[in-house]
């Protein structure tokens, strides 16, 4: 892996772990940690691209000052935190054009979700065998616009949580099975414990990190899609395939299951 696109997926996971500085009170080392991670992301970079300057990175270093801190006034600690998240975030832009994103992954601004769907579409498109779709709140969003994006005879399943899913997804894994049938085999499962990440997991070898719900990606807020580090990946894949090994199918509305 070249240093771009280590940066790229370290940018891209602080990103989708942004503590809430919005408060009050001393920071918790687990806030202090992502503060530093990405001060570091943010160094390194700079040998890199070029964004940040010598400039930005003395103003990220002063706001992550502030952010510490500014114990008893919650707002300025936000303001502060934002300065080294926009930074973090044009970084992230930056090392997107030095890699292939397709493989990496892709950051997706607010409000734009055809990106989105391209992003997710490319991710699968990657696919010779399966790919898994991980989503606590998934419902028909994740099998419209996500899923039809894999190839044709490419087993997709679907992984959610037995209270948080949407209705409309029994509905829209009805209407994929009379559309099409063999062609694009379809599993539909829910785990017997609460589900909280939310993944792609291709080949049963590689697996993304997505920072909202499907149903929700780049609407209101950017989205980061970001692959996994390997020996982190093959943890999640093992752990994920023994979730769904114990999952139970999803219950058709009417008549046989197909």
């Amino acid at each position: 892996m070249s240093a771009s696109e280590e940066l790229y997926q370290r940018a891209g996971i602080l990103l989708s772990e942004v503590p809430n500085f919005n408060r009050q009170g001393a920071l918790s080392d687990q806030e202090d940690q992502w503060l530093a991670a990405a001060l570091a992301v943010i160094e390194s970079a700079s040998e890199i691209v070029p964004v940040p300057d010598v400039l930005e990175i003395f103003d990220a270093k002063y706001a992550a000052k502030m952010v510490v801190s500014q114990i008893a006034n919650a707002h300025l600690r936000a303001t502060n935190a934002r300065i080294v998240i926009s930074l973090l975030r044009r970084v992230l832009g930056r090392l997107e054009l030095q890699v292939q994103t397709a493989i990496v992954g892709a950051y997706v601004p607010a409000g734009d979700v055809d990106e989105a769907h391209k992003a997710v579409g490319a991710v699968l498109r990657t696919a010779v065998k399966d790919v898994l779709l991980v989503d606590p709140f998934a419902d028909e969003t994740i099998l419209k616009a996500y899923a039809e994006q894999a190839p044709d005879n490419i087993v997709v399943r679907v992984l959610t949580d037995p209270d948080k899913h949407r209705p409309t997804l029994k509905a829209a894994r009805e209407i994929w099975k009379k559309q099409y049938g063999d062609k694009r085999p379809l599993q539909v499962r829910l785990a017997k414990a609460p589900l909280h990440d939310r993944l792609i997991i291709v080949d049963g070898e590689r697996a993304w990190t997505v920072t909202q719900s499907f149903k929700d990606l780049a609407a209101t807020r950017p989205t980061t899609i970001v692959s996994t580090p390997n020996e982190i990946a093959e943890l999640k894949i093992k752990a994920y395939q023994e979730i769904w090994s114990g999952a139970s199918a999803i219950v058709p509305s009417a008549g046989p299951s197909p």
